[in-house]
């Protein structure tokens, strides 16, 4: 009815009689350690990448008690080590001095909480196409990220169509996570384009009346000599460097006249 350690223990037995005679025997008593240790793991564990990286190191302690002594405790992936992006299961067990185990799991959830790195071009100028107000322009924005994945998107994609004037575009980087970066730049459409004279001005003689004969002259100058002209990007008017005749003899003279046609950005053709 005594108590026995963990372990062999040989015990003896001794016979007396009334005479003092004595008989011995011994025998051993055996204890064994069949209980298993208890272990119990940390909470589910959520950690943010580390800056430039994507992964994170993650520390744990999981505990362990025993009905005896020496319980020692190992992990699936061991406390401070290094975690991916993502979920990671976790198992830790415990081990006594008897060999008897128990286990417990839990999980290291990496996520990524850093933005993307956007950079925009520099701000654009171009000039409008060949008798067209408007212009194809192309352009990239750059982009980096911890994790990989990063994607790039535009509100007006390069490669199309931009009218005269300027246009604000927006650039976005958007991280495998969901983490999102902005940067934006002007396109701006200038149009250089004179406009086109399709009719030629025409010369004009006018008969001397002996009054000078002005109308005639007023109409064929507020006509352009006739002259045609259009432009891509909007209207075109009409002006000339007409100031009088030179007098060769009597009211008789003549005068080279230049109609220049400016369109509204104030591009010039002449005829």
């Amino acid at each position: 009815g005594s108590i026995f350690q963990k372990g062999t223990t040989v015990v003896n037995c001794t016979a007396t009689d009334a005479s003092g005679n004595t008989a011995f025997c011994s025998f051993t008593v055996t204890v064994i350690d069949n209980q298993p240790p208890a272990i119990t793991c940390p909470a589910n564990l959520t950690v943010n990448t580390a800056p430039g990286t994507c992964d994170a190191i993650a520390n744990f302690v999981a505990t362990a008690t025993d009905n005896c002594p020496g319980v020692n405790i190992s992990y699936s992936h061991p406390s401070g080590s290094t975690f991916q992006k993502g979920t990671t299961v976790v198992t830790a067990t415990a081990t006594d001095a008897a060999g008897l185990t128990a286990f417990c799991s839990f999980t290291v959830t990496v996520i990524d909480n850093q933005p993307p790195a956007i950079t925009c071009p520099a701000n654009l100028t171009v000039n409008t196409a060949p008798g067209v107000c408007e212009a194809v322009v192309t352009f990239a924005a750059t982009a980096s990220d911890n994790c990989p994945g990063v994607t790039i998107s535009y509100s007006q994609n390069p490669g199309t169509i931009f009218p005269k004037g300027t246009t604000v575009v927006m650039a976005n980087a958007t991280a495998a996570a969901g983490n999102t970066a902005s940067c934006s730049f002007t396109v701006t459409v200038i149009d250089a384009e004179p406009p086109k004279i399709g009719v030629q001005a025409s010369s004009q003689t006018v008969e001397c009346d002996g009054a000078g004969n002005v109308a005639a002259l007023n109409v064929w100058l507020a006509s352009n000599g006739g002259a045609q002209a259009s432009d891509a990007c909007g209207t075109v008017k009409w002006s000339n460097n007409f100031t009088s005749l030179s007098d060769l003899c009597g009211a008789t003279g003549s005068a080279t006249v230049t109609f220049t046609a400016t369109d509204e950005c104030g591009n010039t053709s002449t005829t």
